[in-house]
């Protein structure tokens, strides 16, 4: 994991604003900033300083596969650059309506796609791992991704593959209750094929997200 996604994964875990943890930490607010934009590399002591304001601590796993919290840092990347494309679309000038409406939805379904696909490799990783070393890549809680059904989905997967093995779950996927009442499946194709809820895992049907079990393989 990069500094800047656990700088920014661990502020954003214990509620603190940028000027706060400024404050705190006594690092600049345009150093934390430049820092949680990857755009300066801590020192060892300057990422531990701020670390300890937000109650965490460094610790390192015998893996090189990426975390949850990584994970969703890209998950976050791909929809943030759906939401580009689509600003970009509807500044075009785009006569056929219909022409228009298929392009915003493959723009969707595309980011969709890869989101999914990062989203896999997750469930890649965690199965990949055992013990102690599962649990640790899903220590660190991740920043927002910006949609709350990803963030339930990754909650969710973390939950299932913990449970596998009968692992403890951290407290930040348990309080990811995600919203049950609206169902919600990712679209990753142009067909809008429904999942069956009886095969959904129950770590992800009582979120609210229709994921089947099988689905969560490699792609």
């Amino acid at each position: 994991m990069t500094a800047t996604i656990l700088a920014r994964a661990a502020r954003a875990a214990s509620g603190l604003s940028q000027s706060e943890l400024s404050r705190r930490s006594g690092i600049a607010g345009s150093s934390l900033s430049l820092i949680e934009n990857g755009k300066r590399d801590p020192t060892v002591s300057t990422l531990e300083a701020l670390l300890g304001k937000t109650q965490h601590i460094l610790v390192t796993i015998p893996t090189v596969r990426a975390d949850a919290a990584r994970i969703a840092d890209q998950i976050s990347a791909a929809l943030a650059d759906a939401s580009t494309s689509d600003a970009a679309l509807a500044n075009t000038a785009l006569a056929d309506t219909t022409l228009a409406n298929t392009a915003f939805g493959s723009v969707g379904v595309a980011n969709t796609a890869h989101a999914f696909r990062r989203f896999i490799q997750l469930a890649d990783n965690l199965a990949a791992e055992a013990g102690a070393t599962r649990v640790g890549l899903t220590l660190t809680e991740p920043a927002p991704t910006g949609s709350a059904h990803w963030d339930a989905a990754i909650a969710a997967l973390c939950e299932y593959r913990l449970n596998a093995d009968a692992l403890p779950v951290p407290e930040w996927i348990t309080a990811q209750v995600g919203n049950p009442d609206e169902p919600w499946q990712p679209r990753t194709t142009r067909y809008n094929i429904l999942a069956d809820p009886a095969e959904v895992p129950p770590e992800f049907l009582r979120r609210g997200i229709l994921i089947e079990a099988a689905t969560l393989v490699s792609i």
